[in-house]
């Protein structure tokens, strides 16, 4: 298990790069790989997947419902399931193409109408915060398999102690760099690399750096309402003990 996972921009050619950061042998619903822009890219729709795009060097366009929109550095282009479209751009441009199985059972007209749309970030959000979030996608803005944040951290500041989730999390470093203690394994995730936390997996993260970190975080699938987000744990420095009796 590859829990951090750097790539290069940098190089890249047009088209789909060779390598999935994210692939369906992960096993999560959830793919992600690189693009350059310079090939066409064709206009289709998806009845059971809903895709973004997150840019991450250069100008692109998502084309849709007629039109094209600007994408910028940072800005998050999404095409829900059974809407056509597509994201361009010239030889400069690098995006991160996020793919997002739907549930079972999911019917486009139980859910609101949503159209495609570019997502940008208010850069106020980030003001005065040691970590301070944006939540760019999720259920509440119709889309029904994942929830995106934004994140910035400051020098020092970071996520709650060691915790689990019930879901997946997905980290792509956006600026500075990321440490993380994945149990008693202290890893760094640097500028441009794609962090794999399958649910379960015991881990904290946080700045040990002096300048900021960004990052986005995606959650497969997204939690419910009232669910508990943070399954606090403690870790101890000893070897564990056979049941004495079964646990309520």
């Amino acid at each position: 298990m590859r829990y951090v996972r750097p790539f290069l921009i940098d190089g890249l050619s047009a088209g789909p790069a060779s390598e999935w950061l994210l692939g369906p042998e992960d096993g999560v619903g959830c793919t992600v790989r690189l693009h350059r822009g310079g090939v066409p890219r064709a206009v289709y729709s998806r009845d059971d997947v809903e895709q973004f795009a997150l840019l991450l060097a250069g100008s692109a366009f998502l084309h849709a419902h007629g039109e094209s929109q600007d994408l910028s550095i940072g800005e998050l282009a999404f095409i829900p399931t059974g809407i056509s479209g597509s994201v361009s751009g010239d030889g400069g441009a690098v995006w991160a193409e996020i793919e997002t199985m739907v549930p079972s059972g999911f019917s486009r007209a139980a859910v609101p109408a949503s159209s495609a749309r570019v997502i940008p970030i208010d850069q106020s959000r980030f003001e005065g915060g040691g970590f301070a979030y944006q939540s760019l996608i999720d259920r509440k803005q119709g889309a029904q398999t994942m929830r995106m944040n934004v994140l910035q951290v400051q020098p020092g500041a970071g996520s709650p102690d060691f915790h689990i989730h019930a879901f997946a999390q997905i980290y792509l470093i956006q600026e500075g760099e990321m440490t993380l203690d994945i149990g008693k394994q202290r890893v760094a995730a640097p500028v441009n690399s794609l962090v794999f936390l399958p649910a379960g997996v015991v881990h904290r993260n946080f700045n040990a750096g002096n300048t900021i970190e960004r990052h986005v975080s995606l959650l497969v699938p997204e939690p419910d309402d009232g669910e508990i987000f943070d399954f606090a744990v403690t870790i101890h420095d000893r070897e564990a003990e056979l049941l004495q009796q079964l646990p309520d």
